[in-house]
């Protein structure tokens, strides 16, 4: 693997901030060419010091504005860290227990009295995804499920497309038996979210907004909802602008807007316990899945002593690492996933990699 980020870095431009680290020394960039493919930002720190950072590409096609570390990306399902860690400042203030029957917020749902908020923490629910990925033009594409592509549309509000998959969520038979197995689904972290909403009393973006950005100074972070794309300063602009429906539905899942700087300092707080106690780090830090292919938390993956999550949406590709241990955080971005020489999970991999052997020295 070594290789392969030796080659991404070849392409892109380096500013070299800290030499500081414990981090290995080898040189990760040796300029064979004056290209500049990769489109996005690398950022690495070890306790709070920047071991290097790279930046390539601009805003905007036909723009000279460069993306930097300050610049704004979608970061697709690393939004549901985020999700998980609402849930569990919800259940510090003693509003909420994971273990709490979904029954007591959905009295309604008759499938709810065998599912817990710990099951939709850990993906073992059994409840339906609701979005189908495509790649159309290229491009990371998702779409409700077939019968839902004529009732949820970007045409329409976003709490009609909220309510309508809410509704139709709550009908659907399980595709098994509570906590008997693990399956991904989007669908778990949408309902989460209404669930922050209906314990809190406050919008979904509001809370987050109050209990997590604020408190950790994350002044760059926003949602998908609450801005216009086109009007967003400092936002990298997707290559591809593909059908994706996003109005309301990827609350909780994959909503949010932020950029390195903020997203190093949400990964910080797994350590310095800024927003989260010590017990909600280690419930969300554990892997419920029992299967030795996979590996999910509350939010996040689980690697060792690692936590991670990637993310997609439209050309956006986003990955987040940390070793709370090490204080090492790894963030990688990009805004065109399509033409990234590497993906940038092969970037944090490498990284992570090469982390790994400096603790064996």
């Amino acid at each position: 693997m070594k290789k392969i980020l030796a080659y991404l870095l070849v392409l892109v431009t380096l500013t070299t901030l800290c030499a500081c680290s414990q981090v290995n020394k080898k040189e990760y960039v040796t300029t064979l060419d004056g290209n500049a493919d990769f489109s996005g930002v690398v950022m690495m720190t070890e306790k709070g010091e920047k071991v290097y950072e790279v930046a390539g590409g601009v805003l905007k096609s036909g723009t000279e504005e460069p993306i930097t570390s300050d610049t704004l990306f979608c970061i697709g399902s690393v939004s549901k860290q985020f999700a998980a860690a609402a849930v569990l400042t919800l259940q510090q203030d003693g509003k909420l227990s994971v273990n709490d029957r979904l029954t007591r917020y959905y009295p309604q749902y008759a499938i709810g009295k065998d599912l817990t908020i710990r099951h939709l923490l850990d993906m073992r629910s059994g409840i339906v995804e609701f979005y189908d990925i495509e790649y159309i033009d290229n491009a990371f594409t998702e779409l409700p499920t077939g019968e839902l592509r004529d009732l949820i549309t970007n045409e329409n509000t976003v709490e009609q497309n909220r309510s309508t998959l809410e509704q139709w969520l709550l009908k659907q038979p399980l595709n098994f038996e509570p906590d008997t197995d693990f399956e991904y689904s989007n669908s778990n972290y949408f309902l989460l979210a209404r669930i922050v909403e209906k314990v809190s009393g406050m919008s979904y973006m509001d809370y987050v907004r109050e209990k997590i950005f604020e408190p950790l100074g994350m002044s760059h972070s926003f949602f998908i909802d609450e801005v216009e794309f086109k009007d967003v300063p400092h936002l990298a602009a997707p290559t591809v602008h593909p059908k994706t429906v996003y109005v309301g539905i990827t609350m909780g899942l994959g909503d949010m807007i932020s950029n390195a700087r903020d997203l190093d300092c949400w990964l910080t707080s797994l350590r310095t316990n800024k927003v989260l106690t010590p017990e909600s780090v280690a419930m969300m830090g554990t892997d419920y899945t029992d299967d030795e292919e996979e590996s999910y938390g509350f939010g996040i993956r689980v690697f060792g002593n690692g936590l991670f999550h990637s993310g997609s949406i439209t050309t956006y590709q986003a990955m987040v690492y940390t070793d709370t241990e090490k204080g090492v955080n790894i963030i990688a971005v990009t805004n065109d996933e399509p033409n990234t020489p590497l993906s940038v999970s092969d970037i944090v991999w490498e990284l992570i990699d090469l982390t790994q052997e400096d603790s064996k020295a």
